[in-house]
């Protein structure tokens, strides 16, 4: 799987942000920034995309917990798939005009993972180097 774009649609301090992660030869992609740029806030809404948003989240302190919403272009074996997935605990996965959208649908592309191998394996942070 390979994650084409993140929107950061109502999520943390951000309101309508889009990170294009390009395809290149050196197919790698590093966020860099100063103190409080959201850089931690990008790593927790790419997991939180892929396996879901608690119920209780502490991203919820601008946008109600109610209205956070993440999305993204994801492509893998399976194809691509560009969704929102919502707070809602009925149909969180949901096409960009917000359609429900079937479960399957992502995990096709997941294949195996899960939130505990995808944090060892790609969330990084000072805790685990």
């Amino acid at each position: 799987m390979r994650l084409q774009r993140l929107d950061l649609i109502r999520y943390g301090k951000f309101t309508g942000t889009s990170i294009d992660l390009p395809r290149a030869a050196s197919d790698f992609h590093l966020i860099v920034g100063a103190n409080e740029a959201g850089k931690s806030t990008v790593r927790t809404a790419i997991t939180e995309l892929l396996f879901g948003i608690p119920k209780q989240s502490p991203m919820g302190f601008i946008h109600p917990q109610a209205e956070l919403r993440l999305g993204a272009v994801l492509e893998g074996v399976g194809g691509h798939l560009e969704f929102h997935r919502t707070k809602s605990t009925r149909n969180p996965l949901r096409t960009p005009i917000d359609e429900p959208l079937a479960d399957d649908r992502l995990a096709v592309l997941l294949g195996a993972a899960d939130r505990g191998f995808f944090a060892r394996m790609y969330g990084l942070d000072h805790a685990q180097q």
